[in-house]
């Protein structure tokens, strides 16, 4: 049983080490999606205010194309010999005024559209840069801290190793399963026949089962696994879990 003091001892500690960077690698991963996220938004505007200036070069060439021939036929007018061909050329530049207009039209709605694609596509770089110096920094925060508390990490994760070979199996994965469901904390020790992890009193037969180290007993209210260190139940609270590493 003392070996599962020594694990919890080692794992309650870990759990320090991993509070220490609080919700950094979280905050890390939500600011990648959100830089993801913008990356994809600004490619977008990008394309869209490509094909914007690509269609509004085309008009403008279109509009100049329109205006030569207007010009020409213009100039036809004053050459012409009949009526027929007067109304002829007339009616050619009427309809090359109506596309005339018509592509002017567009081309001022187009010209406005890319102005407005221009606008969002520096936004969405603006936006970009923010979330990437966000990143940056909160990534360099979180490698500060990691540095600072690996060294231990490693060194308890190899004790854990080693304490884990030496614990029955059937009891590892009880400890594995009870941890899991109780925030990381799956021993209670018994402190005046009451539970030190919910604090509900224990019948002096379950003390006499868990002194006697069978089988694992544990806590009718919280499902903790109930240890003993002593032979004896304690008349006072069992010290805590640093001064108990000198038993193990």
């Amino acid at each position: 049983m003392l070996k599962l003091v020594r694990l919890q001892e080692i794992d309650q500690r870990l759990m320090e080490l991993d509070a220490v960077t609080g919700d950094i690698p979280v905050q890390v991963e939500k600011l990648r999606s959100r830089l993801a996220e913008v990356r994809d938004n600004l490619a977008h505007c990008q394309d869209e205010l490509s094909a914007t200036q690509k269609l509004n070069r085309t008009i403008d060439q279109d509009i100049r194309i329109l205006s030569d021939k207007l010009n020409k036929y213009k100039e036809q007018l004053f050459s012409v010999k009949t009526n027929k061909e007067y109304d002829a050329i007339t009616v050619e530049i009427e309809n090359l005024e109506n596309k005339l207009t018509e592509m002017t039209q567009k081309g001022v709605e187009t010209l406005e559209q890319e102005e407005k694609l221009a606008a969002d596509v520096a936004q969405q770089q603006q936006q970009y840069s923010e979330v990437e110096r966000q990143l940056l920094e909160r990534e360099a925060e979180l490698a500060q801290k990691l540095q600072i508390t690996a060294a231990e990490q490693q060194q308890l994760q190899g004790q854990r190793e080693v304490v884990v070979r030496e614990i029955d199996r059937r009891f590892l994965a009880n400890y594995e399963r009870i941890r899991k469901g109780r925030h990381g904390m799956a021993l209670a020790f018994i402190e005046n026949y009451t539970c030190s992890g919910c604090f509900a009193t224990i019948p002096a037969q379950t003390v006499v089962e868990v002194r006697q180290m069978e089988r694992l007993i544990t806590c009718e209210t919280c499902g903790r696994i109930l240890i003993l260190l002593n032979g004896n139940e304690p008349e006072k609270p069992v010290a805590d879990a640093t001064m108990i590493s000198a038993a193990v």
